[in-house]
This record gives C-alpha cells, sequence and structure tokens, in this order.
C-alpha cells in the first residue's frame, strides 16, 4: 500500500507518506534499528550532496508515540499503518514537517521500499535539517517505524532537556513538577518520572494530587460519561486504587486540601451554577462544603495561595483577563482580586509551588509554544521559569512527582 497527502496549513508544508512490506528478517532492538534508519537516510542524502539531517529530540519523541500508536491496532478503519492527523501539532517552531511511516520485518527491506517509492523519496531528500525516527518491534519481529522530517532553527537538541534544570532553574525538594496527560491516547508523561504511560481513556479529565498524604503527588481522572473519579496511589499503569461517584457531565474537577489535614481529596466546579463541592475525604459522599462564587466561562483553580497550609479555590475569568484567589479553608473567606495581562483566553492553567516556599502560583502553557511558564509569584511581571516539554495535543499537569 503506498499512500502520499500533501496538505497546506497557512503556507507551511507537510508532506506524507506510508508503505506496508511482506515478510523478511527480524529487527531485535528498537533504538539500534533508529539509527540504523536515520544513517541510511542520510546516506541517500549524501548521493545527492544534501547536508545530513539531525536527530531533534522532540521529533523522536513523537515518532516513536505514533508507532506505538500504530502497533497496537489505532489506525482507523482497520488499516495496519496511518498518517498522524495532527502531524502540525507535534512540535513548534518548524517551517516544513513530514512524515514517512511503515511496517515490514527489517530496517533495510522498509529502507528500500521508501526509496523506491517517490513520495517517500521525495521526504528523505527533502528540504529538511532535522529528523526524528520512531521505531517500535512486536514479540513476531513486526516492525513499525515512523520518521518525522522537519525544517526548523538550527540549533535543536537530540537530546531532551534534563528533568529539574533547565535554563538554569533547579527544582528543590518538595516542588511541584510539570507534566502532560495526552487525552487522544489516554497517557501520562510526568517530568522526571522516566517513561510514559497509560491510564484512562480518551477523553477523561486528568486530576493530580496526594490523594494518601505520603507526600507524592499521583494522577487521577474523571470521566465526564460517567461522574466517577478514578484515582492512582502510584505514577504508573494499573486499576484505579479509589473510584468515586462525584459529579455530573459538565463538572470540572479539581483536588486540594480544604481542610489542612495534609491529604487532598477531590472537588468540583459547576458551571452551570457557579457552585464548587468539596470533600474532605476521597470518598462517596455529599459535599462537606459548597459555595457559589464565579461564572460561567471561568476557569477554576485550587492551590495554598498565601502560604496557609490548607488549599484555597481560585478563578481565572479570560473574558476580563481578571485572577481571583481565596483564602477560605473549608470555604471562599476573603479573595484577592488580580489583573493578568499575561493571561490570554487560549493558556492552558496549572498551579504549583515551584520553588517549595509553600505558596502555590501559576503557570502556563500557550498553545503552540511547547513551553511551561511558571510564574514564582501572583504579579504578571513575576520571576518565570522556561520549562521546555512536549506539549502539543496534551493537557499540562503538575505535582511533587
Amino acid at each position: 500500500m503506498i499512500r502520499r497527502l500533501i496538505l497546506l496549513f497557512t503556507g507551511l508544508l507537510l508532506v506524507l507518506a506510508a508503505v506496508a512490506l511482506p515478510a523478511g528478517a527480524v529487527s531485535t532492538n528498537e533504538a539500534v534499528a533508529e539509527s540504523d534508519f536515520l544513517r541510511l537516510i542520510n546516506e541517500r542524502r549524501a548521493e545527492f550532496s544534501l547536508a545530513p539531517l539531525g536527530s531533534y529530540w522532540d521529533l523522536v519523541d513523537d515518532a516513536r508515540d505514533h508507532s506505538r500508536y500504530q502497533s497496537e491496532g489505532n489506525c482507523p478503519d482497520g488499516e495496519r499503518i496511518c498518517h498522524n492527523p495532527a502531524l502540525g501539532s507535534v512540535t513548534t517552531n518548524w517551517f516544513a514537517l513530514g512524515e514517512n511511516v511503515g511496517v515490514g520485518y527489517d530496517v533495510d527491506g522498509l529502507d528500500r521500499a521508501f526509496w523506491e517509492s517517490a513520495a517517500h523519496q521525495a521526504n528523505v531528500v527533502g528540504n529538511y535539517n532535522y529528523a526524528g525516527v520512531g521505531v517500535v518491534i512486536q514479540d513476531g519481529g513486526t516492525m513499525y517505524v515512523t520518521v518525522v522530517f522537519m525544517r526548523g532553527p538550527e540549533g535543536l537538541s537530540p537530546t531532551p532537556p534534563a528533568a529539574g534544570d533547565v535554563a538554569g532553574h533547579e527544582f528543590p525538594a518538595g516542588a511541584d513538577r510539570v507534566g502532560v496527560h495526552d487525552p487522544g491516547r489516554g497517557t501520562w508523561s510526568l517530568d522526571g518520572e522516566g517513561a510514559d504511560f497509560y491510564y484512562g481513556v480518551p477523553s477523561d479529565r486528568p486530576v493530580a494530587c496526594d490523594w494518601d498524604g505520603d507526600g507524592d503527588s499521583t494522577v487521577g481522572l474523571y470521566r465526564a460519561s460517567t461522574g466517577y473519579l478514578y484515582l492512582r496511589n502510584v505514577n504508573e499503569f494499573g486499576v484505579a486504587d479509589i473510584a468515586i461517584f462525584y459529579g455530573i457531565p459538565e463538572d470540572v474537577p479539581l483536588c486540594g486540601d480544604w481542610d489542612g489535614d495534609g491529604i487532598e481529596s477531590i472537588g468540583i466546579f459547576r458551571p452551570s451554577e457557579s457552585t464548587f463541592y468539596l470533600r474532605n475525604s476521597n470518598s462517596l459522599g455529599f459535599a462537606d462544603v459548597e459555595f457559589r462564587f464565579g461564572r460561567s466561562g471561568d476557569i477554576p483553580l485550587a492551590g495554598d495561595w498565601f502560604g496557609s497550609d490548607h488549599d484555597s479555590i481560585g478563578v481565572f475569568r479570560p473574558s476580563t483577563g481578571m485572577l481571583y484567589l481565596a483564602d477560605g479553608k473549608n470555604g471562599l473567606g476573603n479573595v484577592m482580586a488580580l489583573p493578568r495581562t499575561d493571561l490570554v483566553p487560549a493558556d492552558q492553567l496549572v498551579v504549583g509551588d515551584w520553588d517549595a516556599d509553600g505558596t502555590d502560583t501559576l503557570g502556563f502553557v500557550r498553545p503552540g509554544s511547547g513551553t511551561f511558564r511558571l510564574l514564582l509569584d501572583h504579579q504578571p511581571d513575576a520571576e518565570t521559569v522556561l520549562i521546555p516539554f512536549r506539549t502539543a495535543g496534551r493537557t499540562p499537569v503538575a505535582g511533587v512527582w
């Protein structure tokens, strides 16, 4: 099967091609196979006096994700291989992107098939300066490969930024770190926590808190279709340690230590009622505290805004750019209003204690930036820590990982 798609997005060119092969020899090492594919691509380019492609870590991550996606049988209409429909969002700062995908049993055979296809060859010798290769080899030897080609700015790194030490910033012990949840695949990637892992199903809404009071934040999900929250006490694949019916489809989940007992528990914001419903335990039951605050369209937040050893609610109002932070323990309390001219409605917000000083502050990801911006106080001109991260198409989260 050979397929070629050419898409134009605001003048930026994406070229996609796919190939499937019959059985052959078996490669047993995915990392070696990835290196071999890139070497062969650059040998082909050298024949045309073209500069070699550098490896860019963000492309490699997404190529591996997409090969895994195909190997698990997720392609539509029963196809064995498919292109990434969100290719334009896999990374940022690109001028052109291309993608080759294939399935077979050995590197050399797939490389030959790519080269003998005009569509694939066009990517191999295209006007690119980076590539990311991702290979998944199944137990039976079937090899899935994705190659993402990119033309972008010079100087991009083949290795991801070191966790906890980005742009000169060291996260102290006990500080919150960042992560992302991929709602399309149900995967989590937590800074400093090693490999991605699956937890949940597509469209689940992520939350992360210290559900058992052990000092570590772990993942949770709100499934709007059923009104259930599914909480884990470890950051790895598995079944929920706690499952609670709490809410209706429109509700937005949040969590915090509302009563200051050292255990963070569930809550929801119901936009149609502009009402918060907070529980002081991670168990089935009615809200321990409920109060009206905010309006439809507000983004609900939770954190220890003033270093008071308990969490309170907050809201950001995109329509006016105002941030409202409450100080109440098991209630609303006093509210501080802050204009946030640095935020725009499309920003995805996170909350954390980025410097372990006992006070939570905002962070945000601006779509298309590929960067977390973590503010160290509540003012728009606050000192900001920049964390490059694979954020495209993903929901940001934060916690003490």
